[in-house]
């Protein structure tokens, strides 16, 4: 019985970290389409070697740009690099 209540625990937990994750409705772009736009900074990352996985670690890191641009109110961001290790991204809100 206490295994199925923990298993249920975890799917509902996963199922939260994932919606959070997409919730950010962020335009992944290129430099020439956001011309137009104001840059609000660069945000950069690097992976958590503490992680289960290398795997795991990188889209954790990706998912922290993504939640750091998001608090800017980014509307778009332009990926400078996206490597196992790192991560940069320029962030813009465009109109």
């Amino acid at each position: 019985m206490k295994s199925m209540v923990f298993l249920g625990l975890l799917i509902c937990l996963a199922g939260c970290a994932s919606q959070n994750e997409g919730s950010t409705e962020l335009i992944e772009t290129q430099e020439p389409l956001v011309t137009g736009c104001s840059m609000l900074g660069v945000i950069s990352e690097t992976a958590d070697a503490g992680w289960i996985s290398e795997h795991a670690a990188r889209y954790r890191m990706i998912g922290k740009v993504k939640a750091r641009a998001a608090q800017l109110g980014t509307t778009h961001i332009v990926w400078l690099h996206k490597t196992d290790y790192s991560a940069a991204a320029k962030a813009y809100r465009c109109k």
